[in-house]
């Protein structure tokens, strides 16, 4: 007995060893032979992070995992990855593993967090083209050597997929994809059974959404013959949404296509499993809600999908007598009634049909009521519908619910139109019926979301298939009133192609009180820490519009600004300045330049304005600009005018970012008085007492750069406090001074030291100017004087050789040291 346990010790242990050591011993041939097998198969990038070999986790078969999964794409698609994937799990036959050069034998797989991204170029290219061109001969069939597939089970759990088709342009994407596959995977009599769940399924095509938010739930049984590769649908149970979907027929892989007798049908569906197509974001607002109505839903899909045809298929919805009620609300959304259907013959898409022949509802007794037909979608699409509505929406809000919204006023609008899309591109607008009016009477809005209520008196406007006009708008919000005019042409192409809409508009008012609109917004929103600050404006894409201008009264801040008037363009995603006049500050401007936003956080300038006669405190006070760049304004009256080109960027509260600033001008001033500068206060130790407390600045003009913020000041002439000078200097975005000014003094202006030693100069009351020069440096607030006498002193050795050799030399000497004492 004795012997009998330690023999069974001892195999347990020869096995538990076998059991370690043998993932070991072929670990980093599977690895390789993964990677290299894989290589040679794609023409792309194939990065494996890493394989796990483990005989415990599915003995007697060897578990192994592939970690960090990769294909990365090349030419067309470098460095794009195609597929991404957490770990790929499968069991192998043990045995299989002591002869790798004739095959591995794989029974199931299972994909964990694979994000695949399929991609069509503007070309037509797919980035999923990768098999290798070099094929086996047909008598040598080492492929199917490689690898045996005896699979019971395929898993894949988290599946995002996206696909982007550039050259339609079409996208698709699905998130939190779970597929289970099980059963017998070959022979000719097989059950498989499937399970799948996916989210937020998405489908765009051609600028338009037609799918958002759609999640999928599906349980099938499949018998499948593995010979014929056919399939049949034994058992199903599908959702979409809430909408249960019953799936019966076959379908069948061919070598060059694929076959489908597929039929399907929504038995026993209402009002409310329709509903459930409403984007999830948005299905709070259906919350409790009570519905009634039969639904009815069905289709198929039939024929061959080759590379050159589509299988026919059809699908048909309708809703008969649905009725919608919000328990909180006294009245109900009734009589809606709903037929669409969509259908296409076998072969080319372009036979596809869509018709909605009927849509209308009653909300609270307000009709609206509409039809659309549309053929030949992928050559010249035919489109054929109408529109009409009469809406009170007074009433309306007693049956539907308005959020914290109150709208008020009178809607009536009839639409119908009728023909070949081709006429449209052609600008044959005669063969594009186009038919349409919408008035808006005695409408008024109020919402959290508004700085306060905006009241449209009438709005007319008129559509044809050239243009939609608007004859006339008249409104107001706050003590702030509009009025519009103009027209917008291009709309078709715009709405069906996502196409550029063109429009001219007028836009006039006697007030825009900015101050009011900007001091509610604050009020709307308690969350934000500073809600009076702008948000940067978005300029949209395919918009092309000019707007005439003429606005009597800006309020603005500390500002008043009248008479403006010019245009503004909105054209390739820039806001465009041509001409636009203001008066404001004691003076007038003049603005061209272009408004941007590339990065919507960031946006971008680029204008040129002439000014005429601003008002320096008011200046100082309303622009930072000024403020930054000029801090002397704080201490100065008077007047200037400039002729600047600058550009630059913002912050997304529409703030200026300074060192991004780059531009030139030129300035002029007028009646400039600096009264109790710190800088001059240090000058002024030189002088007088009191000469530089209030200092007057002669009239000068100039040229100025701007670089990154900093300002360089080209040197120029004038008066400081009555003494000739010459300035010039930079200083930083951050207010570090550099400036230097070149006077010429009056001695008698000097302090009583420098005049007492200028007596002991011989021939010195020959001299009436001094020249002095003045280094700035330090900042604004702390500056920083520095005296340069050079100047000062050659002039004095001049009067100097006027006198005899010997009282020349004697004076220098001691004049010098002197002004060693003071000027040190």
């Amino acid at each position: 007995m004795k012997k009998a346990l330690i023999i069974i010790g001892v195999v347990v242990v020869v096995l538990l060893a076998a059991m370690i050591a043998v993932p070991l011993i072929f670990k980093d041939q599977v690895y390789q032979k993964a990677l290299d097998k894989a290589n040679e198969m794609v023409d792309a990038r194939v990065e494996l992070d890493g394989v796990n070999l483990s005989l415990f986790k599915s003995f007697p078969k060897v578990y192994a995992e592939l970690d960090g999964l990769r294909v990365i794409g090349k030419g067309d698609f470098a460095n794009d990855t195609l597929v991404s994937v957490g770990s790929v799990a499968t069991t192998i036959n043990l045995s299989s593993l002591w002869h790798l050069d004739q095959g591995i034998d794989v029974n199931e797989i299972i994909v964990d967090n694979p994000t695949v991204a399929l991609k069509v170029n503007k070309a037509g290219k797919s980035n999923w083209d990768i098999t290798t061109s070099n094929e086996q001969p047909a008598t040598t069939d080492t492929t199917a050597s490689e690898m045996q597939l005896n699979l019971d089970k395929i898993a894949v759990h988290n599946l995002s997929l996206r696909y982007t088709d550039e050259s339609t342009p079409m996208f698709f994407s699905m998130e939190k994809g779970e597929f289970n596959l099980s059963g017998t995977m070959d022979g000719a009599n097989s059950t498989l059974k499937t399970d799948a769940q996916v989210k937020n399924i998405t489908f765009d095509y051609e600028g338009s959404r037609y799918a958002k938010d759609i999640n999928l739930d599906m349980n099938t049984v499949l018998t499948a013959n593995f010979d014929k590769m056919k399939f049949a649908v034994a058992e199903n149970e599908m959702h979409i949404n809430k909408l249960p979907v019953k799936i019966d027929g076959s379908f069948a892989l061919a070598d060059s296509s694929y076959d489908f007798d597929l039929k399907f049908s929504s038995p026993g569906s209402g009002f409310d499993e329709l509903l459930g197509f409403v984007p999830e974001e948005y299905q709070s607002y259906l919350k409790d809600v009570q519905t009634k109505g039969d639904v009815t839903f069905g289709g198929f899909v039939k024929g061959a999908y080759t590379e050159t045809s589509y299988p026919a298929f059809g699908i048909d919805l309708k809703l008969d007598n649905g009725w919608l009620k919000y328990p909180d609300l006294p009245k109900a959304v009734e009589n809606v009634n709903l037929a669409a259907s969509v259908k296409k013959p076998e072969g080319d898409l372009d036979l596809m049909t869509v018709d909605v022949t009927k849509f209308e509802a009653k909300a609270a007794g307000n009709p609206v009521s509409a039809n659309l037909s549309i053929a030949h979608p992928m050559r010249d699409m035919q489109l054929k519908g109408k529109l009409n509505g009469k809406i009170d929406f007074t009433t309306v809000s007693q049956a539907l619910p308005m959020d914290s919204m109150d709208i008020r006023g009178l809607l009536d609008a009839a639409v119908q139109f009728n023909g070949p899309y081709s006429a449209i591109e052609t600008q044959q607008y005669d063969k594009f019926e186009t038919e349409g009016k919408v008035q808006l009477k005695g409408f008024r809005m109020a919402s959290k979301d508004l700085p306060m209520p905006i009241t449209i008196s009438s709005a007319d406007m008129t559509m044809n298939s050239r243009s939609v006009s608007l004859a006339s708008l008249k409104g107001n919000m706050g003590h702030s009133d509009f009025s519009a005019s103009g027209s917008l042409s291009n709309y078709w192409p715009y709405i069906l192609k996502s196409e550029t809409l063109k429009g001219n508009l007028k836009v006039s008012s006697n007030l825009l009180d900015v101050n009011q609109l900007m001091a509610s917004m604050a009020t709307t929103d308690t969350t934000k820490t500073d809600t009076s600050k702008m948000e940067a404006f978005e300029v949209p894409d395919h918009i092309d519009f000019a707007m005439q201008a003429n606005i009597n009264k800006i309020l603005y801040d500390k500002m008043v600004i009248t008479g403006t008037k010019g245009e503004v363009t909105v054209r390739n995603k820039k806001l465009l300045l041509d001409g636009l006049q203001m008066n404001m500050l004691n003076g007038e401007v003049t603005m061209n330049g272009s408004y941007e936003t590339p990065q919507p956080q960031k946006p971008k300038f680029d204008f040129n304005l002439k000014v005429k006669g601003f008002d320096i405190p008011q200046a100082y006070r309303s622009l930072s600009t000024v403020r930054t760049m000029l801090p002397i304004a704080s201490n100065s009256t008077g007047a200037f005018s400039t002729g600047l080109s600058i550009s630059g960027s913002l912050t997304r509260n529409m703030e200026p970012v300074f060192q991004s600033f780059n531009g030139n001008g030129d300035i002029s001033t007028s009646d400039i008085q600096i009264v109790g500068a710190k800088v001059f206060q240090e000058i002024g130790k030189y002088f007088k007492k009191n000469t530089f407390h209030k200092v007057d600045i002669g009239n000068f003009a100039t040229k100025f750069k701007i670089v990154n913020g900093g300002l360089d000041v080209s040197p120029f002439k004038t008066n400081i406090a009555g003494q000739e000078a010459v300035i010039s200097g930079h200083q930083t975005v951050s207010q570090n001074l550099n400036y230097k000014i070149d006077f010429k003094v009056d001695k008698d202006n000097l302090s009583g030291n420098v005049n007492k030693y200028l007596g002991f100069v011989p021939g010195s009351e020959n001299i009436q100017k001094l020249p002095v020069g003045v280094t700035i440096g330090g900042t604004f607030k702390q500056p920083e004087v520095k005296l340069n006498l050079n100047d000062a002193k050659k002039l004095v050795e001049e009067e100097f050789k006027k006198s005899s050799k010997k009282q020349i030399q004697d004076a220098a000497k001691k004049l010098g040291n002197e002004l060693q004492k003071i000027f040190k």
